[in-house]
């Protein structure tokens, strides 16, 4: 299987858990369509920068794969926070939802 086939797959299995914990998280309250689409745009914009570019930067400058894993989770955390907090999510609650979403994928 290729890599980007496998990326496609990791896509899909992260989007369908993330969207669910996502899809809740909206201050003010917004149509389903609406959480459903900002859902989808906060992994459908980092999960590939999680997977293709940052460990090609961190190649050979991080000790082990773990340290790859944990800027790319943090990575992932905090710029979907950003995503969630562009849409009128409270800063500390889009940290917390992000958190979540990703410690659920």
């Amino acid at each position: 299987m290729s890599y980007t086939v496998r990326w496609l797959l990791a896509f899909a299995l992260t989007q369908s858990v993330e969207m669910g914990v996502y899809a809740q998280a909206h201050a003010p309250p917004r149509p389903l369509r609406e959480r459903l689409a900002i859902a989808f745009a906060a992994s459908g914009i980092s999960h590939p920068i999680v997977w293709f570019v940052i460990p090609e930067l961190t190649y050979g400058l991080v000790p082990g794969w773990w340290t790859t894993v944990a800027i790319a989770e943090t990575f992932a955390v905090l710029s979907e926070a950003v995503l969630l907090a562009a849409f009128g999510v409270r800063l500390p609650f889009a940290l917390l939802w992000a958190l979540l979403a990703n410690a659920s994928s």
